[in-house]
This record gives C-alpha cells, structure tokens and sequence, in this order.
C-alpha cells in the first residue's frame, strides 16, 4: 500500500498485477502523475492510518517528507512501514528503483528498468556539445525551480542551463516576470495544464509581455508530471529536452549530417 504520490510512481512502475492493494489520490491525477493510467484501475487512500488498518497491507511505503503522525502511527501498531527519502538528483533515481524492486520482490523488472534508466541518462550526457541554451521553467504564480531541484538536475543533464538557478534561486520560488524579460532565455517551459479553476496566478507564464521575446522558444516542452517526483519517468523529462536542444542547438556532427 502506496500513501504518498512519489512512492506511488515506483510502486506502480515494478509491481506485479495485484500487488498493490492501494495508491495515494494523487496518483491518479494526469498533470502529477506519468503512471495515473495504471492507478485508475486502484483503490486509492488518502495516507490516513484508518484505512491502512482496514486494509491491513503487508507492507506500507510512503515518503519521508510527509505524514509523520500517520508513519508513526502505523509503526506502533505494528505494521511494516518503509520511507523514501524526498530525492531530487537523477543520479539517485536507479537506486530508489532498486530498492522498491527488493521490497516487492521484483528484483529483476527493478534491474532492468533502472540499468535502462542508467543507460539512457549516461547517452544524455555522451551527447552534449558546444554552449549550452538557456531555459527558465515557468509556472503558476511565476514560480521556477531553481539549483537544488528535480528540474534543475534534468535540465544539466539535457545540456541547458537553469536561468533561475543562475539568478542565484535555491529550491523553488518566485523569479519576477521583469526578470525573465531582461534575462531573454532561449528556452520558457510551461505547464499545458490549466488546473480545475481559472486562477490569476495561472496567468503569470502566459503574460502578454512574453511576446517581446521574438527570439525566446516558449512551450510545454516537458511531459507532465515527470518532474512532480523523482521516479523511472524522469527519464521521459529529460528524453523530451535533449530532442529540444538536438532541434534548437544541434553539435556539430548533428548540422553536418543534415
């Protein structure tokens, strides 16, 4: 039993057809989830201890970001519970894998799919070249994930350069729209969703004044909900950005070769 979205990704990625006996509420979402398809067909919970009880799984797996009251909770009744830690470099991805395949004793999907993960990422970053583009992701409120983020680490690894995390941005937080007008990024990635409910907030990436930036790529370039955790589809993040940097910015040998 799942009780947190990042766990869930992991979970949903490597068990076996009725293993999971519940997915947090979150996993279904579209715009928060790559594996909401799957969830579909799941009960869900809403990480509460109550319905970990009734269910009485044989193994609990959660965050350890979140529901501490709960996690504890669960301990002293004696249930299994294991945490995962709020991961946010790609480096560390293979192993949350790994561990979650020895804990649903899938060791051998976990392995294939994190040598896989290992592969791609290292070919990634075979094929950088040249100066990097540099890209701002852009969402609600005008809020961007600086260094020490998810995002950051995708967006060194396609071989760009985080606009925010150079304007001095640590974690995520506001970067002023006048900023991103001055800065002139060559890259403004946007959410394609636009939530339940139109808010003014939503309005901050599509700004009018973003159209005096003739020469910026501005777009929803990024799957979603392959940054709301660090799971196996992080690698779909960073898949999308190397083909958007191979098209904005080929090598050498790439420009030849056409």
């Amino acid at each position: 039993m799942s009780l947190n979205l990042c766990t869930d990704q992991l979970a949903l990625a490597l068990a076996a057809p009725s293993q999971l006996a519940s997915v947090s509420f979150l996993a279904r979402e579209p715009v928060m989830s790559p594996e909401h398809e799957k969830a579909k067909a799941l009960p869900i919970n809403h990480g509460r201890a109550e319905e970990v009880f009734l269910a009485s799984p044989d193994l609990v797996v959660t965050g350890t970001f979140s529901l501490h009251n709960t996690t504890q909770l669960l301990k002293k009744l004696g249930f299994r519970v294991e945490e995962f830690g709020f991961n946010q470099q790609l480096e560390a991805i293979p192993a949350d894998i790994r561990r979650m395949g020895e804990l649903l004793e899938r060791q051998e999907e976990a392995e294939r799919l994190a040598a896989a993960f290992e592969d791609e990422l290292s070919s990634a970053r075979q094929q950088l070249c040249g100066p990097a583009p540099t890209m701002l992701i852009y969402d609600q409120n005008g809020v961007s994930p600086g260094a020490g983020t998810l995002a950051h680490s995708v967006m060194e690894a396609a071989g760009f350069r985080n606009l925010a995390a150079e304007q001095g941005l640590n974690g995520v937080g506001p970067f002023p729209l006048e900023a991103v007008i001055e800065s002139r990024p060559d890259v403004i990635v946007t959410s394609s969703a636009t939530g339940n409910a139109p808010t003014l907030g939503e309005m901050v990436p599509r700004h009018p004044a973003l159209k005096t930036l003739p020469d910026t790529l501005i777009g929803d370039f990024i799957p979603d909900g392959t940054l709301s955790c660090a799971s196996p589809a992080t690698i779909l993040a960073v898949r999308a950005l190397v083909e958007l940097r191979r098209r904005i910015a080929p090598c050498r040998r790439e420009r030849e070769a056409q």
